[in-house]
């Protein structure tokens, strides 16, 4: 070889080992996602999307991904070899993290896959690859079904049935998907064993529309030989009148053998079917949701085990339903606290225990002493001086065994105080306990400050929104009605959920749900998934798919959740504007309970029908709306809805202001609190008056000794007076009370979660009408918010008040980024402010100072803070923004805070 060539070798091999020599970042990709959720199975999504997060324990400032390099293949063996063989990204120049769209070959039903990412730092320097994640397809097309439905031939509906299914495999599987759609509820064994602990699943839907189906994945569950697959299913909302349904199961295996052959149910056996030991008692309805009866000595320890012999129980039969099927693409409902009761007092022949706070769940209690046949009846209520709460009454009775367990399996208990009557001897709490039930969203913010009382009202509006989450959607309350009213996906989802729990699956099927109960003339039902003629409501009930749709669009960035409420969303508008009579929405339903305003405000003020109060709120919900889908319709590029929808919006307006505002008194219709901000959220007072309404409705605010708002005015309020408004530190002298009506008022007289009116005397006090207070923690002493120029959390907005006497407030929440912090502490005159941006992300922070020159960052002047862009100083803030990093601020107060 010549020199020169042999020079050039050399080279070329020294320069060859550079990227393996290069520095390895300490920025590393976890918390992998797709579609939102850890490793789903069971998908339906053809084109899924993956997300991220960056940690960096060295909290390098202005940390972030200049490019991504992801890679999806067939099976984990092929993944940790680096062979991409469903899709290689390559090396991709963005800083994207969150929802990258899949882009490889094809996906098709049952394909197990998974994926793994690296990314690359500010500098260019790769992370190591991510811990491998894991998702598999559903059944993607209706002739991908090849199960038919199935369901006892003759049982009462009430009844909960048994069904077993013997499956003989002569060898191992590679791939063993379960599929399992019920109408009511299922849980799953496998050769004796529950498979999973999950409750109430699936997720409630328009049943009688749309079903969901739960993956299961039995490939190390199944063995060489016999096996046993058995389900047990109640039947929840299928006695449903307004579904018009009925209890069923269809159930397909779809798997394969190590050489890629597929197998299904063998067909030594078909589904046979059992009345079992349990059953629902009461119906489903208004005022009576009922409870359950467990008799004992009907039990069969082994009916779900392998070798039973089932000869004599029923053949399944086959089912007539016509639904759409779709994947269960959420959380579902499993115990999130476990509860001992409190105690236990004799009363009369019976026994009164106190749970010691109201939950929603499943009941377990301990029975001794009893006597074969002997019936215990266990009632439930959220009220000390009630015996029982609509209908909720559940029996057991007794083989005479010993250490015999009553427990829910298929109809959940809401309350705080049991009743039982039947027992011999009193029982030890130890021996009574309560599983709380929600659907399984994971939490991730927490606030605390210097106020017990603050705090309190926090953690319980938050528990308040959990026990009302059972079934995938948010109730009005959990005993009673058990719907999902349309006005707390405003409330629930902007001022709890997104800023302290991962629900981007959860409100993907709920925009779902909402089109779901759509009629044909563009109506929407003012509850969802349900669908009754009863339920109250109006236009802020019925267009909480478009509410929650922006609401979600801001906080994840999401365009296809646009792209899912559009349709149905456009449709609402031309109905609504169908309504339109002199430039004005009217009421179009005569029935009294379904032109609501705001309604269990205090007083009791509930604005309903053809009042003034009703028709100006509900004008308001309109120009919401409008405001909302025009937003919409300019980020999906619909050009012609931009201008037809922005026209009637101007004229919405301009009608609205014309009607209501009392230029005397520069206010709208009567000037409670929700009035003001509502016409000042959707910008209808024109320019030259705004400041004239702002300074009327902070005197009312100001006067007022309390909130003057109600269930659908919450929300309203609070995102103007957090959002908007200059003064959202008013909130701090109304939450701070005791007196009725207040939040504090609740918890002085000793709820645990909130009421339904705010007076003493109410039917439920388990309810979500005063839910979302805790967007004032989060959002304004925290200050931690979405970006309305940025959605998605990859900018933000750090924004703190100052109130009141607190010395000091705290808000941390993981972002789709990850962990958002900010705690802020005051001594004297002297403010510290310690932030926290995630990597890949930014921050706008206003630091509440009208004296810039006494700001300081980590000791030094503000002018010499590492990466940090000073913007403005006005409107006693000093305005920054903020890279990636830790941040730890000093500066002066104003004398006034």
């Amino acid at each position: 070889m010549k020199p020169i060539k042999f020079f050039h070798h050399i080279l070329l091999a020294v320069c060859g080992l550079f990227p393996l020599l290069a520095a390895e970042t300490q920025a590393q990709p976890y918390d992998p996602r797709c579609e939102y959720l850890g490793n789903p199975l069971g998908i339906d999504v053809v084109e899924p999307r993956f997300s991220w997060k960056q940690a960096d324990p060295e909290q390098v400032r202005g940390q972030r991904q200049t490019a991504y390099h992801l890679q999806v293949a067939s099976s984990e063996k092929l993944l940790s070899q680096g062979k991409a063989d469903l899709w290689d990204s390559g090396k991709v120049s963005s800083s994207q993290s969150t929802l990258v769209e899949y882009g490889g070959a094809k996906l098709i039903s049952n394909q197990d896959c998974y994926w793994k990412v690296r990314v690359y730092d500010k500098d260019g320097n790769a992370s190591k690859w991510s811990t491998p994640a894991r998702f598999s397809m559903g059944l993607l097309e209706p002739t991908d079904w090849k199960s038919p439905w199935i369901h006892h031939p003759d049982a009462p509906a009430e009844k909960h049935i048994w069904f077993r299914r013997n499956v003989t495999l002569n060898e191992k599987l590679s791939t063993a998907f379960l599929h399992v759609a019920s109408i009511g509820y299922h849980e799953l064994h496998v050769n004796g064993e529950r498979v999973d602990p999950q409750a109430f699943g699936p997720a409630l839907t328009r049943l009688d529309k749309r079903v969901l189906y739960v993956t299961y994945d039995l490939r190390e569950l199944l063995k060489v030989g016999k096996n046993t697959i058995a389900l047990w299913q109640g039947p929840g909302w299928a006695r449903y009148k307004f579904f018009q349904t009925r209890p069923a199961l269809r159930v397909q295996l779809n798997a394969q053998n190590a050489t890629g052959q597929e197998i299904s149910f063998s067909s030594d056996s078909p589904w046979r079917c059992q009345i079992s030991s349990s059953e629902n008692l009461g119906p489903v309805q208004f005022e009576n949701n009922g409870g359950e009866k467990i008799d004992a000595r009907n039990h069969v320890p082994d009916w779900n085990a392998v070798g039973f012999d089932d000869s004599a129980w029923e053949t399944a039969a086959e089912a007539p339903i016509q639904v759409t099927l779709s994947a269960h693409m959420l959380e579902p409902a499993r115990i999130i606290e476990t509860i001992t009761a409190k105690s236990v007092t004799a009363a009369g022949d019976a026994y009164k225990v106190d749970m010691g706070k109201n939950y929603t769940g499943l009941l377990s209690i301990k029975f001794n002493g009893l006597n074969a046949g002997d019936a215990v009846t266990i009632q439930i209520a959220d009220d000390s001086n009630s015996a029982q709460d609509n209908g909720q009454k559940c029996i057991f009775i007794s083989n005479g065994g010993t250490d015999e367990v009553f427990q829910n399996r298929f109809n959940y208990t809401s309350g705080r105080y049991l009743r039982l009557t039947g027992l011999k001897s009193k029982p030890e709490p130890a021996d009574i306990t309560a599983f709380a039930l929600s659907t399984d969203v994971k939490r991730t913010g927490k606030f605390s400050s210097s106020s017990d009382l603050f705090n309190q009202i926090y953690e319980t509006d938050l528990w308040t929104w959990r026990a009302n989450l059972v079934e995938g959607f948010t109730m009005d309350c959990p005993h009673r009605e058990r719907l999902g009213y349309g006005e707390i996906s405003f409330s629930c989802p902007w001022g709890i959920a997104f800023p302290n729990y991962e629900t981007g699956a959860l409100f993907t099927k709920n925009v779902r749900d909402w089109s779901d109960v759509q009629e044909e003339n563009g109506w929407i039902h003012p509850v969802a998934p349900q669908i009754n003629d009863f339920s109250y409501g109006g236009p802020m009930w019925s267009s909480a798919g478009l509410t929650l749709a922006w609401n979600f669009y801001q906080h994840y960035g999401d365009e296809r959740i646009l792209t899912l409420t559009y349709p149905s969303s456009k449709r609402w508008l031309e109905f609504i504007n169908n309504n339109v009579t002199d430039g004005l929405l009217a009421n179009y339903e005569k029935h009294w309970g379904k032109f609501l305003g705001d309604w269990a405000a205090p007083g009791p003020r509930n604005e309903k029908g053809d009042s003034p109060e009703a028709r100006y709120f509900n004008n308001c919900v309109y120009a919401m709306n409008l405001t909302n889908f025009i937003e919409c319709a300019r980020i999906l590029k619909k050009t012609d809805d931009v201008a037809l929808y922005s026209q009637r919006l101007a004229e919405l307006k301009e009608k609205i202001h014309a009607t209501y505002f009392d230029a005397e008194k520069n206010r709208y219709c009567n000037g409670t609190h929700v009035q003001y901000a509502f016409a000042l959220l959707t910008g209808i007072p024109p320019e030259n008056l705004r400041e004239a309404v702002i300074a009327s409705f902070q005197k009312e605010l100001t006067d007022k000794n309390y909130l003057d708002m109600g269930s659908s005015g919450l929300p309203v309020l609070f995102k103007y007076l957090i959002e908007e408004a200059a003064n959202s530190d008013a909130l701090f002298k109304h939450l701070s009370k005791t007196d009725e009506p207040s939040f504090g008022y609740f918890l002085k007289r000793g709820e645990t979660t909130w009421p339904e009116f705010w007076n003493v005397n109410v039917q439920s006090r388990i309810h979500t009408c005063y839910t979302g207070v805790s967007s004032w923690f989060t959002k304004s002493l925290g200050g931690i918010r979405p970006d309305p120029e940025s959605p998605g959390f990859q900018s933000f907005l750090i924004k703190p008040v100052i109130g009141g006497d607190l010395k000091f407030a705290e808000f941390a929440t993981e972002s789709p980024f990850g962990t958002v912090r900010n705690r802020w502490e005051r001594d004297g005159d002297t403010l510290k402010m310690f932030v926290t941006v995630p990597p890949n992300s930014q921050a706008t922070v206003f630091i509440p100072t009208s004296k810039p020159s006494s700001l300081t960052e980590g000791g030094k002047p503000i002018t010499k803070a590492q990466g940090v862009s000073q913007l403005k100083a006005a409107d006693g803030f000093a305005t920054m923004k903020l890279p990636a990093g830790r941040y730890e601020f000093s500066c002066l107060l104003d004398e006034n805070r």
